[in-house]
């Protein structure tokens, strides 16, 4: 009798068991239909990390040249993935010196998928470059002289550069000039991507010395410390800015 008993316990405790084992298994979550992207902002010269405030760099125009200050405005993140695509409709601030804008988080969630590429508009587009858009530093403080047109600088590189053993300043600041706008659509090559219940992150990296060679060559003896009210240097730096920017991993 005791045998059965005992048989029948046993019984009954696997059987409990394999009961408790379905329901942990009807249970177990499912793989999340969605995910956020991180977008991480890196800035070399031709590969090696920048090294601020050091006259050490040569670009096309031979302008030996360093970097004091890189500040900037993306927006308009656009994840293609045909007729689906999905737009970031944001705006983020980069400033080289300060870590915590190196890192863009947007709350947007992304379905899972696979994604042709990624593009983004580096400045701000006509909606987000409107004088007092921004009423917080540091944002605030990329201000564009309203008698110019007004709105935001896109971006503000500066630093020194040796002109015939005389160190002179030089300033990359682009923006709308008088109403005409001068951003610039950036499509990355090698971004495809697939969601798939994971967070991503997007490794991105400005190569800087990429601003001053191609198609044009932008040589500051040329256009000097004050190129802002400068149409010319304008549009150079627009042609010039689609590929300063490319994909290091995505993962």
């Amino acid at each position: 009798m005791k045998l059965v008993i005992k048989a029948v316990f046993v019984f009954f405790i696997i059987t409990v068991m394999l009961i408790a084992c379905k329901k942990e298994k009807a249970l177990a979550p499912a793989t999340p239909q969605s995910i956020h992207l991180k977008f991480v902002f890196s800035h070399t010269i031709d590969g090696a990390p920048v090294v601020l405030d050091t006259i050490k760099y040569l670009n096309k125009a031979g302008n030996l040249y360093s970097i004091i200050n890189l500040k900037y405005f993306i927006c308009n993140i656009v994840l293609h993935k045909g007729s689906d695509s999905i737009i970031i409709d944001d705006a983020h601030y980069v400033d080289i010196r300060d870590n915590a804008t190196l890192t863009y988080s947007p709350s947007q969630l992304i379905a899972n998928g696979s994604y042709d590429h990624i593009s983004f508009i580096f400045g701000s587009d006509a909606s987000k470059n409107k004088t007092n858009n921004f009423v917080n530093p540091p944002e605030s403080n990329m201000e564009w002289p309203v008698p110019m047109g007004g709105g935001y600088h896109y971006m503000q590189l500066e630093g020194k550069f040796d002109s015939a053993t005389v160190v002179k300043n030089y300033n990359v600041h682009t923006g709308a000039l008088s109403g005409i706008p001068y951003y610039i659509p950036v499509h990355l090559s090698q971004s495809t991507f697939t969601a798939n219940g994971t967070d991503l992150t997007v490794n991105l990296a400005m190569n800087i010395n990429k601003w001053f060679e191609n198609p044009n060559t932008y040589n500051f003896n040329i256009y000097g410390d004050s190129m802002m009210g400068n149409d010319t240097a304008q549009k150079v730096l627009q042609q010039n800015g689609a590929d300063v920017f490319s994909v290091s991993s995505i993962k």
